[in-house]
């Protein structure tokens, strides 16, 4: 995903939207409130195209827009400037623990089913603790779609 995200890699970026079209046609019968994107560190959200042409979260979410006609919400904010990248597994669960928090207008106001769109899925620590925090603020359920499953 990095050498996508960094080395102009167009064909692959279309490849896969191909695949997740396909899946996000699966998921209109889910009847979906709103998606969210995993949000990063703050201070990373400047990212210069020339360097980073391709940004998977940004893709997948214009594909949901598209076909699922959903809200963009971002009612989480992530603190922690630490990468998970590099983490041993339980690294990944104990790091994603402290690493997001609700923002205070969504306090037990999150809606009741969320898509929640990441570029790749590795332990799942990030969309676990992710999905905690909206279940604990009113979220029943949480689908996770994201670009690539990998192992580590």
């Amino acid at each position: 995903m990095n050498k996508l995200k960094s080395n102009h890699e167009y064909p692959v970026s279309i490849f896969l939207s191909l695949g997740i079209r396909k899946i996000l046609r699966k998921l209109k019968t889910l009847d979906l409130d709103a998606c969210i994107l995993l949000p990063s560190y703050s201070k990373n959200k400047i990212i210069n195209p020339v360097l980073r042409p391709f940004s998977p979260s940004s893709r997948l979410y214009e594909e949901t827009k598209r076909i699922l006609k959903i809200p963009l919400i971002s009612p989480l904010t992530k603190i922690s400037p630490e990468k998970q990248a590099g983490k041993s597994f339980s690294e990944r669960f104990f790091h994603a623990y402290s690493a997001w928090e609700i923002k205070s207008k969504w306090k037990g106001r999150c809606p009741s089913k969320i898509l929640l769109l990441d570029d790749v899925f590795t332990t799942g620590a990030s969309v676990n603790e992710a999905s905690r925090i909206l279940k604990k603020n009113g979220t029943k359920s949480v689908y996770v779609l994201t670009y690539l499953r990998v192992s580590d």
